[in-house]
């Protein structure tokens, strides 16, 4: 299906009806809210915002999004965070022209490669960068984060995304001399998407894409909420519907741009690919760490494509939060919340994880889960 991308001044002005119908959409969940048994998000906050999100995303049109996205593009959005957390912001330009963005020294001796999530619509979100700054800095000052500034849809299409992963990837061990071992893999939804299209154009080169060499697999894979298949038909896109902030018309939309000409592959929708297509895996990442929101759309499909991977890949882990909605903990960064899941025993999950992850995996998922709680963080790492 095309979509229009050209903002009209028509547009813009609708989205003054479209603001008054998220309006009315909150207020009237908030007048039956104690009278609605069914699921509710994390929090009554937290439940509003999410009504109001999937009143919007299911209203706006491709051209208002693109519109409202280029007000906030992810290199600004990196420019405007360094200066309000007072740091000097380090980009790195590779040959393509793509940018990767720095944070946490760039002579760290571990390097978390991350891919922001969006449904390759939309930037590198203000909230992206503060949930990734606070990780990295209660983690290890030995840690950096790498964000790449890919290109999203309208202006750029499957496989472009791609191209800019393998080209970020090939670039820290080739010309920066990283080991693999050196190097975690990260993303959150569409991020996600983009970290297995890399891991699968590793084992199976994609003939537009650099092709990768790796001397020994790299350190881990972590993804969060990831978005492994387009097709809206899993039973948690109903059951969920109310406890998550998506529609399927706003994943049907961001398919198609994402798509455009190109037909669906084991590269762009994850799930497609069999244990077969998946099992050298382990060859090229020594673990893998999936996090799924039992409260979101898309659990029923991140369980589904986590079993192939554990018959992949015998060091695969799922956690699933119950009840939390998509990418949770990074929506609440958003949000500006400091804090998420406090109340959960962060220590018996990371030493459930020790016998199966690194320690890098088991430190970062820590944070993950329960992020901005720097007295979890200092225990465990003074554990591991």
């Amino acid at each position: 299906m095309a979509h229009r991308t050209e903002t009209t001044l028509l547009d813009k002005l609708l989205l003054l009806p479209l603001l008054a119908k998220v309006l009315v959409a909150v207020f009237f969940r908030a007048i039956l809210t104690p009278f609605n048994t069914g699921p509710k998000g994390n929090g009554t906050k937290k439940d509003l915002i999410f009504a109001a999100l999937r009143t919007f995303l299911g209203g706006v049109n491709s051209a208002q999004e693109h519109w409202l996205n280029s007000l906030q593009i992810t290199d600004q959005n990196y420019l405007d965070f360094a200066k309000k957390q007072k740091f000097e912001p380090e980009t790195s330009t590779l040959e393509s022209g793509l940018k990767l963005h720095w944070l946490g020294p760039k002579t760290a001796s571990r390097v978390l490669l991350y891919f922001h999530g969006g449904g390759y619509a939309m930037s590198c979100s203000p909230g992206h960068f503060q949930w990734l700054f606070d990780l990295q800095n209660d983690i290890s000052k030995d840690i950096s984060i790498v964000v790449p500034s890919y290109a999203v849809t309208p202006a750029a299409q499957y496989p472009t995304q791609l191209k800019q992963a393998a080209e970020a990837l090939h670039w820290l061990i080739e010309k920066q001399g990283r080991s693999p071992r050196e190097i975690v893999l990260g993303g959150d939804s569409a991020g996600g998407n983009l970290c297995m299209a890399l891991l699968s154009h590793i084992l199976h080169p994609h003939p537009d894409a650099i092709k990768i060499h790796l001397r020994q697999p790299l350190a881990s894979a972590i993804l969060i909420s990831p978005w492994v298949k387009f097709a809206t038909d899993d039973p948690s896109w109903t059951r969920n519907a109310s406890t998550d902030m998506f529609v399927p018309t706003a994943g049907h939309r961001w398919t198609d741009l994402f798509l455009g000409s190109s037909p669906k592959d084991n590269y762009n929708e994850p799930i497609r690919g069999n244990s077969e297509w998946y099992s050298d895996l382990d060859k090229i990442v020594s673990d893998v760490l999936i996090w799924g929101g039992g409260g979101e759309v898309l659990i029923d499909s991140i369980r589904d494509f986590s079993k192939t991977i554990e018959a992949a890949h015998s060091k695969t882990k799922l956690v699933v939060e119950p009840g939390a909605g998509h990418e949770e903990f990074i929506f609440d960064a958003n949000l500006g919340y400091k804090c998420s899941f406090v109340d959960r025993p962060s220590r018996h999950h990371a030493r459930s994880l020790a016998p199966v992850f690194s320690k890098t995996v088991i430190r970062l998922w820590s944070i993950s889960t329960f992020p901005f709680v720097a007295r979890i963080s200092s225990e465990l790492n003074r554990q591991l």
